[in-house]
């Protein structure tokens, strides 16, 4: 994995471009199921937790558009 930096690019664009190859390609995520063991259940509570916060972020921006 790499991000070729352009002369005339910005480097956060470049760390911004670094860090969304790192979550599509979830290197991150797979670093910590090799390196810690995760029960079950604490893959249940992370994803109820990002659904919730999806929830929330859904209900906000609907109500920001009424």
């Amino acid at each position: 994995m790499s991000v070729i930096v352009h002369s005339s690019e910005n480097i956060d664009s470049a760390l911004k471009r670094l860090h969304r190859e790192v979550l599509r390609e979830k290197i991150l995520e797979t670093y910590r199921a090799k390196a810690f063991r995760i029960i079950p259940g604490t893959l249940m509570i992370e994803k109820r937790r990002e659904w919730a916060k999806m929830k929330r972020r859904r209900r906000a921006a609907a109500r920001r558009a009424k």
